[in-house]
């Protein structure tokens, strides 16, 4: 019983992990995004879903 219990906690914190990691990565890869559109005199206009998995940036 507590090797089931033990495997359920590593599984649990490895996919919270990489969940975590995943938001993390999303998130810096829309700020490089809104950068460039700065670094390129323009505006960025920015539509972001839940966490920044859905998003996108135009440069206007």
């Amino acid at each position: 019983m507590r090797i089931k219990r033990k495997r359920f906690f590593v599984a649990f914190f490895t996919i919270l992990s990489f969940l975590v990691v995943a938001i993390i990565l999303n998130y810096k890869s829309l700020e490089y995004a809104k950068n460039a559109c700065i670094d390129n005199n323009k505006t960025p206009k920015i539509e972001q879903g839940f966490l920044a998995f859905n998003w996108s940036v135009s440069c206007e």
